[in-house]
């Protein structure tokens, strides 16, 4: 007699096959942020997530839509191979064309959104900065104040305490020089 794996085995290697991907998905879409980014656009805050350089570039380029896909493929393959009425060659076709789509829909829609840029005029340098080079300042926005890092295009020394212009606010490190 040949021994013959019973069905109910297949079926299980299967779904483990599917929940790995899920499993990996989710912790992909959690170091990305997109679960954080997901999250606080349910509560209508406006979100503040690092610049696209602070993260390697296997994140920043497909982190996201690697997450997006693995997710889909793996609920996709869990749900349609639990009702036992397609082969699994099939529910792994229908689970990878949905994943490949995810991916491809989350590219297009869950694009990260770029940290609001600051818009003060007037700031004070908190770190002293030679010219050409970086240091942090500070200014007010909303009820607080915030520091963000800065670069000096003034030829002199700007030393703590300083009123400094803001020249360039649209990189994540905000350009500054003495008030004319």
């Amino acid at each position: 007699m040949s021994a013959r794996r019973p069905a109910y085995n297949v079926l299980v290697t299967w779904a483990f096959g599917y929940f790995v991907p899920l499993i990996v998905g989710l912790v992909l879409a959690g170091v990305t942020g997109l679960i954080k980014d997901l999250r606080s656009l349910t509560h209508h805050q406006r979100l503040v997530v690092p610049h696209a350089d602070q993260h390697s570039a296997f994140l920043a380029l497909l982190g996201r839509r690697l997450a997006c896909g693995l997710v889909v493929f793996g609920l996709v393959g869990l749900v349609i191979g639990s009702r036992h009425t397609l082969a699994p060659g099939m529910v792994a076709s229908l689970a990878g064309a949905a994943g490949i789509a995810a991916a491809l829909l989350g590219t297009l829609v869950l694009r990260r959104p770029a940290a609001p840029a600051p818009r003060p005029s007037l700031a004070v340098v908190v770190r002293a900065m030679a010219p050409g080079a970086y240091g942090q300042v500070r200014f007010a926005q909303g009820d607080g104040t915030v520091v963000v890092a800065a670069q000096s295009v003034d030829p002199e020394l700007l030393l703590e305490g300083v009123e400094v212009v803001v020249v360039d606010c649209t990189r994540s490190v905000i350009t500054v020089r003495r008030p004319a």
